[in-house]
């Protein structure tokens, strides 16, 4: 009986030639035909550019799935060597049981491996470790190799959005230089974010530009912005001029090819400064790292971004992650859409319209809502008077603090008289009797005293309360001014600077005169949570729900 074979061939990287599978193929061809098998043309199986450590292949898939069939078309496999079909001495040995199972004859041409022969198991075992070690060193080397590139300054890695790779003369390796075009689209992105659009908002307003994105990779056929591309960039520390490498390592899912990212411990990272590929400012690098930071902690987002960020963080509504209900806690949602009247979204409380769990169905309209409450909030609150209120209460507590400071001042001139009066007696024993260590020591300890106590007496004058409390004013109606001027424009800066004066808005549902309203709660912080050093200015709004808003009372 004339034995039927098929044949499998592999080769693990896209940097190897394609033909390899060719030469593998013509080893096993020539095999079958000196010991007269018949070679079937119609059961080569192979996979391309895939490692051999995982079995996740699609060529060795198909090659199973017809050896164990009923039907079992073959005989026999022929395979150029042990490593083609796995490097994981528990994948080859599995597949090995299996076959011989099923009665398929296993051969690895070039190291004479016959599944027929009683001593198959143990070279396929012990051929498996040597693949499997040969692996890992492998592993090794190629770390020290790209540890030798990074501190030679050359690049490690794939295609970066901002540069291009050059060739670097004398040498296989490759190094980076900014592409001006790319590096300004960077720039770009770090302001948006900086001034606080979210990741989402940013990506869409790349693409509606038609800004072209970063290439695609192999197989895509087309790229756009997405969020993740986005965060990527704005993590990145090349753009800051700061190459961190070995920062994390890639590890194989056990029994597949595919590979998982593992972060490193801080002391193994390896950074090295190149001020030459620095496109955002220390400035503007800074200002996306406080943006960040103000967004976690403001929504309560754990360090490193275990969770996903809540959906009030980009909404596109100037008020959502604000307004709470005033019964259960819960955030006021955007619950209603397009009416017959027009498009009106309406705010209600995501407990009761999500789960039925809170009582409280009042709705209010988006449009009226911040319209209402931004006038009350300019027109009322920041009136010249609140603002001078607080101003003049931030002035006493200044002064109080430094009514202390100011007996201090009496005591150091009281002391600086002293020390230059004992000064002049030193002085005048010491041209009597001659000088000694111990007068000179007292000399010297006098004196750095007095010059201790003089540059504090002449730190006065512009840096006096007065000066400081004129300083503050100034600051705080430019900002002021600047809230004003925010609260009126673009929703994504005005959510920024409000979510600064405003932790949130508590809306209270009241019944009255046959209409249910809500009453808003808050309190404002003039210069922002972040360096307010005044008292919050406690506010209540009367809202009617669908009939817009009643006179406000306001508490200082």
């Amino acid at each position: 009986m004339i034995l039927r074979c098929a044949a499998y061939a592999r080769y693990s990287s896209d940097l190897q030639s394609p033909r390899s599978i060719e030469d593998q193929l013509r080893i096993c061809r020539e095999y079958a035909q000196a010991r007269g098998f018949l070679f079937l043309e119609e059961h080569i199986y192979s996979d391309e550019a895939l490692s051999g450590v995982g079995a996740d292949r699609p060529g060795l898939g198909r090659l199973l799935d017809a050896a164990l069939s009923p039907g079992r078309p073959f005989d026999i496999i022929l395979l150029d060597d042990s490593s083609r079909l796995a490097r994981n001495t528990k994948d080859a040995l599995s597949i090995f049981e299996r076959l011989n199972f099923a009665g398929i004859r296993l051969i690895a041409v070039s190291q004479g491996i016959d599944s027929e022969n009683e001593q198959a198991h143990v070279l396929v075992t012990v051929h498996g470790m040597v693949d499997s070690l040969y692996v890992k060193e492998l592993a090794k080397k190629t770390h020290r190799g790209l540890e030798g590139l990074m501190l030679r300054g050359q690049h490690t890695g794939g295609r970066c959005f901002g540069y291009d790779s050059v060739p670097v003369s004398g040498t296989t390796g490759k190094q980076l230089v900014i592409n001006e075009s790319e590096a300004a689209v960077v720039r770009r992105i770090f302001e948006m974010s900086a001034e606080g659009q979210s990741l989402k908002a940013i990506a869409k307003t790349l693409n509606s530009e038609h800004i072209p994105p970063p290439r695609p990779r192999t197989g895509k056929r087309y790229a756009t912005w997405c969020p993740t591309c986005i965060r990527a960039m704005l993590r990145r520390d090349l753009y800051a001029g700061k190459v961190i490498w070995n920062s994390s390592r890639f590890v194989k899912v056990p029994g597949t090819n595919k590979r998982v990212r593992r972060a490193r411990p801080e002391s193994e990272w390896r950074t090295v400064a190149h001020p030459e590929l620095q496109i955002v400012s220390d400035e503007l690098w800074q200002r996306v790292r406080d943006q960040q930071e103000h967004v976690r902690k403001t929504y309560g987002i754990r360090e490193g971004g275990g969770v996903l960020i809540p959906r009030s963080v980009t909404s596109p509504y100037l008020l959502s992650g604000l307004l709470k209900c005033g019964l259960c806690g819960a955030n006021l949602i955007i619950v209603t859409g397009y009416t017959s009247y027009g498009h009106y979204p309406r705010y209600g409380c995501s407990q009761h319209f999500n789960r039925g769990t809170c009582s409280n169905s009042v709705t209010v309209r988006k449009d009226w809502i911040e319209e209402q409450l931004l006038d009350e909030l300019q027109n009322k609150v920041l009136q010249p008077d609140a603002i001078g209120y607080v101003l003049d209460e931030f002035g006493n507590h200044v002064r109080n603090a430094f009514a202390t400071f100011s007996n201090q001042l009496a005591q150091m001139r009281e002391r600086k008289q002293k020390l230059e009066g004992e000064l002049r007696r030193l002085a005048a024993t010491a041209a009597e009797t001659g000088p000694s260590a111990f007068l000179v020591e007292a000399i010297h300890e006098r004196e750095q005293q007095l010059r201790e106590i003089t540059d504090q007496l002449l730190a006065q004058g512009d840096d006096s309360v007065e000066g400081h409390l004129a300083d503050i004013r100034n600051f705080i109606t430019e900002r002021m001014e600047n809230l004003r001027a925010l609260l009126a424009g673009d929703q994504g800066p005005a959510r920024k600077e409000l979510l600064k004066h405003v932790s949130e808005i508590r809306m209270v549902p009241q019944a009255g005169n046959g209409k249910s309203h809500y009453v808003a709660e808050g309190s404002l912080h003039l210069l922002g949570n972040e360096r307010d050093g005044s008292e919050a200015i406690p506010t209540q709004i009367r809202v009617v729900a669908g009939a817009g808003f009643e006179p406000a009372t306001f508490g200082l």
